[in-house]
């Protein structure tokens, strides 16, 4: 099998990649970390404290400020149109789900020394202006996993898969086709 995964997802792929990779061919990480840093701490507080005061409308700044580039938030007519087409988006998470989320983050700590054990081919890709996970968070897994390929988009953010489609989804399928069936 072959996993594709994007932000904590990517970080879950990259865990079962490590644990599990006779049975994995090959692995696309988007927008992976591999360490928690001071930044990132302070969001998961804010996440975490604004999902128990139910603070909605500063959830979703919060949300739109990390996952998209400023170009686009700019646009009203974009922030319309996806607080329209996404009206949870700002709303208070299911508090199971938010604190398993949570427990999960604050765990990861410093896996960048483990995933040298990672023996798959891997594309890593990053996003320049990612102000959630951080380019250099992903080029320190890509650094970390031995046979890592690091592609880095430039002018996209966090929310670039589903954003920046044409820009992402090719090289995606494109290193899929040469490593799938690599065991």
């Amino acid at each position: 099998m072959s996993l594709v995964g994007w932000s904590q997802g990517a970080v879950i792929g990259q865990e079962v990649t490590l644990a599990a990779g006779e049975q994995v061919c090959s692995a696309v990480l988007l927008a992976p970390y591999g360490r928690q840093n001071e930044i990132d701490k302070m969001l998961q507080q804010a996440w975490d404290s604004l999902a128990e005061q139910g603070a909605d409308s500063v959830r979703a700044v919060l949300g739109l400020l990390t996952a998209f580039p400023a170009g686009m938030l700019s646009e009203d007519a974009f922030v319309r149109s996806f607080m329209k087409s996404q009206p949870g988006w700002g709303n208070r998470p299911d508090a199971d789900l938010r604190r398993r989320s949570s427990e999960f983050i604050a765990s990861y700590q410093n896996r960048l020394e483990a995933l040298r054990g990672v023996k798959r081919p891997c594309l890593v890709m990053g996003f320049e202006l990612d102000s959630d996970t951080f380019a250099l968070r992903a080029r320190e897994v890509a650094n970390a996993i031995p046979r890592a390929e690091y592609l880095e988009l430039a002018g996209l953010s966090h929310a670039a898969p589903f954003t920046d489609p044409g820009s992402v989804w090719p090289p995606v399928v494109s290193f899929l086709r040469e490593h799938h069936l690599v065991v």
